[in-house]
């Protein structure tokens, strides 16, 4: 791979990273649900993963410590997220969505499925397989990068 290949790879990711951030985030936008960009990934990541240690979440969307304790503790006090203390070591907490925030982000994410599908539907059939069949192999592939 030449050093112009890779700086076109990248240049390519920094074309998409905008759009899949707008495509998701759309849905949230719209209907003005009052939860911050980082309280909607903090949500969507921990609807995908289930239970994180706070670092792990941290980690997990790409942000300080600092920045994603602040905006759990805003989500403990929606009711959103609920703390527990590691088993065999305190110091560690773990979070997780409540029972009404998993309703909440299942239903979001079927807003957003209502609003892709919505948007797909200007494909062709032979352009939707195109699109399912890049995007998979993306996601494949930026998988292993992230590891």
């Amino acid at each position: 791979m030449t050093e112009n290949e890779q700086k076109e790879y990248i240049n390519s990711l920094f074309a998409i990273y905008p759009i899949c951030r707008k495509l998701v985030f759309d849905t949230f936008d719209k209907k003005k649900y009052g939860i911050t960009r980082t309280q909607q990934v903090i949500m969507l990541a921990l609807g995908v993963n289930g239970t994180l240690t706070m670092s792990g979440l941290a980690s997990k969307i790409n942000t300080s410590n600092e920045q994603a304790t602040r905006a759990v503790a805003q989500l403990v006090d929606k009711g959103f997220i609920e703390r527990m203390h590691d088993s065999s070591n305190r110091r560690i907490i773990k979070i997780s969505l409540t029972e009404e925030a998993k309703a909440f982000v299942e239903h979001i994410k079927n807003e957003m499925h209502e609003d892709l599908m919505e948007k797909l539907s200007a494909f062709s059939d032979s352009e939707f397989r195109e699109l399912v069949s890049a995007t998979n192999i993306i996601a494949d592939k930026l998988s292993k990068l992230s590891e």
